[in-house]
């Protein structure tokens, strides 16, 4: 593209959306006569234009286009004039605005054109060279009898001589006749006029002709013909910049844009359906973080061609940034073709490619939406194929998803509590309560889990089962476990201050905070400010924080805060995917049985035999045992008897508000429970 910009005879000049120059070729440097260190500077077009009127560059044009170049941004009202430059040079000044907001500028030198134009009047011979030296042929038509007689360099240009004004009608491309007889018109009517067309030329391809003309008496036309094929690619390699993917070669967000709203009015109008497919990736980050950028460029590119294969002629593929792609399909019968195309791609998507000699595959998940069955708005049709694109991420990915109602209406109810949970965080309206653990030998508190509360100013205390899918939301969970951290350190420091033991305080940490590889880092600090030795905290993770890309970031940061002293507990061991190889390999010193164990503890020899099993391991690799959900003093004495360390649950506490902590631990009966906390 750059190559074809720079070659051409004509400026080129491109804003963008937000009024800076994009591309500016050295043409149009020379014909405008503009500084190279400006433009190197990449310049904002006010400030080209401001540089032009300090070198009087305005001083002929007519004063309603002085008062547009003054006061119009890229928003212009005139798009086409010609102006003089001081030096004499006439320059003819077209412009077209881009869907994204830009514009492009051309500028072409028609100081001969002019020449020749005015050598109409002068001289035959003048008119001869001129129109030699410009690639113009002169007619002139009669509209009574339509013959027109053209120059003898109309065959070189055109293919036809003088004849017929069918010759050259014929040679028109048929979608732009039309225009060539409403163009006669105009010029009768206002005297002059110009228009555009594509036309067969003598080499048997398309190009594009100019047409200008002025009437001379009743029924005389006089013109010029001209070949503006040159800036005409210009134009399309810049409409392609603007509107392109340059790594895909796939429509960008813009260009979907525009062919979705299209596609949609066209649906409306003619009662066909309209497809739209959201597609993304699936761990598409690993491949870039594994085998660098240049193989995921690789991995791009051969999903944009097979995503191509899927669609015809009608049907839009766009890459929406990063491994985001889309696909509009336009004038589909029913909505269960597009499912139907939906799980070809990802069949298709899923297929491996060879990359020197290695496997690469990836996996695709889809949202999909139709037009009449959904929303007929393009933007609620995004919403809704995004919407369902979540479901297809949530539900396990590698699927396509079709949109519902009902999937709409869970997340919007997301969105609500998201909002909500945001403004309960700027109120701090989130505290911790403790639950004490209990040691099976002696009966004294060894410790407390920090469990995560909300006190809503109108639904009261709500429970993670409200608001715990916002730990999947990595801002929010990272915001609320902070909070939930701080609250934790400062109420141990108030503890220890007033003289009491309160043992480790645990504190849950989700899957979104573990992938933070800052976490650690932040934990220590803000034990550090509070002044709370890492011998008093905890951290609780669950399995997953093992599994899938986390892994590393997991290790790292368990590993770091071992090594510093805090504890690392496994929480719900024997519920998820852990294995001896994770006991293993991350720095685990507590395992805690899952209450679903210990539920049926006294009537399932079963789950008896798992505690067990789970206890002597525990032991064996050197770690401390804890059961949680204890609620009998059945279940109790049958996990000492396996040899359990400590106990939580109802049995001996539920989780009590910070300030009540202090009494609890004065007032603890090492029997097992504090009176004043039984249920």
């Amino acid at each position: 593209m750059n190559a074809v910009v720079e070659h051409v005879d004509q400026g080129i000049l491109m804003v963008d959306a937000n009024g800076y120059v994009a591309v500016c070729n050295q043409r149009a440097i020379d014909l405008l006569g503009l500084p190279a260190d400006l433009m190197r500077s990449h310049p904002s077009f006010e400030a080209v234009k401001r540089w032009q009127m300090e070198q009087g560059e305005f001083g002929t044009v007519t004063e309603a286009l002085l008062r547009a170049i003054k006061y119009e941004g890229i928003n212009v009202e005139i798009l086409d004039y010609e102006r003089q430059r001081p030096d004499g040079t006439v320059l003819e000044v077209r412009t077209n605005r881009l869907p994204n907001g830009g514009m492009v500028r051309t500028f072409t030198d028609i100081t001969i054109r002019n020449a020749a134009e005015n050598a109409i009047r002068v001289s035959e011979e003048r008119l001869r060279l001129a129109l030699q030296a410009s690639r113009m042929a002169a007619w002139e038509l009669d509209l009574e009898t339509l013959w027109v007689d053209r120059s003898e360099n109309s065959m070189v240009l055109l293919g036809i001589s003088s004849g017929p004004a069918a010759d050259f009608i014929d040679r028109v491309h048929p979608d732009d006749r039309q225009r060539v007889t409403t163009f006669w018109h105009a010029v009768m009517s206002e005297g002059s006029g110009a228009t555009e067309v594509r036309y067969l030329s003598p080499d048997g391809t398309h190009t594009w002709l100019s047409l200008r003309a002025e009437r001379k008496g009743e029924n005389r036309l006089i013109g010029l013909t001209f070949d503006i094929a040159d800036r005409k690619a210009a134009e399309e390699a810049i409409w392609r910049t603007a509107n392109h993917d340059p790594l895909t070669g796939l429509a960008n967000r813009a260009l979907f844009h525009v062919r979705l709203n299209e596609a949609l009015k066209n649906a409306g109008d003619s009662g066909a359906g309209v497809g739209l497919l959201l597609l993304d990736l699936d761990d598409f980050k690993d491949v870039n973080d594994t085998l660098g950028h240049a193989v995921g460029d690789l991995l791009l590119q051969e999903a944009a061609l097979r995503l191509r294969s899927f669609v015809g002629e009608g049907d839009t593929v766009a890459r929406l940034g990063g491994d985001e792609f889309a696909i509009i399909l336009a004038e589909i019968s029913a909505g269960s073709d597009a499912i139907a195309r939906a799980a070809e791609i990802v069949e298709a998507l899923r297929a491996p490619f060879q990359h020197e000699g290695r496997a690469l595959s990836t996996t695709v998940s889809i949202g999909l939406a139709t037009f009449p069955e959904h929303h007929r708005d393009p933007v609620e049709l995004m919403k809704d194929a995004d919407i369902a694109l979540y479901r297809a991420k949530e539900q396990g990915r590698s699927q396509a998803v079709v949109y519902t109602s009902a999937a709409r209406e869970t997340m919007e109810h997301r969105v609500t509590i998201a909002h909500d949970v945001r403004e309960g965080l700027a109120a701090r309206q989130f505290v911790p309560y403790y639950q004490p653990k209990v040691s099976l030998v002696t009966g004294r508190i060894v410790g407390f889990e920090a469990l995560a509360r909300w006190n809503h100013p109108t639904k009261g205390l709500l429970t993670p089962g409200y608001f715990g899918s916002m730990f999947a939301e990595q801002a929010i969970s990272i915001a609320l476990g902070e909070q939930m951290i701080r609250q934790v350190a400062a109420d141990v420091r108030l503890w220890l201050d007033q003289g009491l033991e309160c043992g480790r305080v645990a504190v849950n940490l989700s899957s979104a905070d573990i992938s933070d590889p800052k976490l650690a880092d932040r934990i220590l600090r803000i034990l550090e400010e509070a002044r709370v030795s890492s011998e008093h905290f905890e951290v609780e993770v669950t399995e997953t924080a093992f599994l899938g890309r986390r892994t590393a970031t997991a290790s790292a940061i368990l590993s770091e805060l071992h090594e510093a002293g805090v504890s690392i507990a496994l929480d719900d061991f024997g519920t998820g995917f852990a294995s001896l190889l994770h006991l293993k390999q991350f720095p685990v010193d507590h395992i805690k049985i899952d209450q679903s164990f210990v539920q049926n503890l006294i009537s399932d020899d079963s789950d008896a035999a798992i505690v067990a099993a789970i206890v002597s391991l525990g032991h064996a690799m050197g770690m401390h045992t804890t059961a949680e959900g204890v609620e009998s003093a059945e279940q109790a004495a049958r996990l000492r008897e396996t040899g359990c360390d400590s106990a939580q649950g109802y049995l001996y506490a539920r989780p009590l508000q910070g300030e009540k902590v202090p009494k609890t631990i004065r007032n603890w009966s090492p029997a097992g429970r504090s009176p004043s906390t039984r249920s």
